[in-house]
């Protein structure tokens, strides 16, 4: 998948930030369905906000949710 046109990593971080605060408890393939990014792309910038403490992460099994 492309970039999306115009997008920064800041907005690519922002949207995910939105979409978490729209739907607080969300995995990696339904943030990426949502924000129709990559779910490599999606992983890299969640992986830096929950870095940055801006996010936090709850494994279960194998699957990754992600929360604020």
């Amino acid at each position: 998948m492309s970039k999306k046109k115009g997008f920064t990593s800041d907005k690519y971080k922002e949207e995910i930030l939105q979409a978490l605060q729209n739907q607080p408890f969300m995995s990696t393939n339904e943030i990426s369905d949502n924000l129709s990014m990559g779910y490599d792309t999606t992983l890299k910038y969640l992986l830096a906000l929950f870095k940055t403490n801006k996010i936090k992460l709850k494994t279960v099994g194998n699957r990754r949710f992600w929360y604020k």
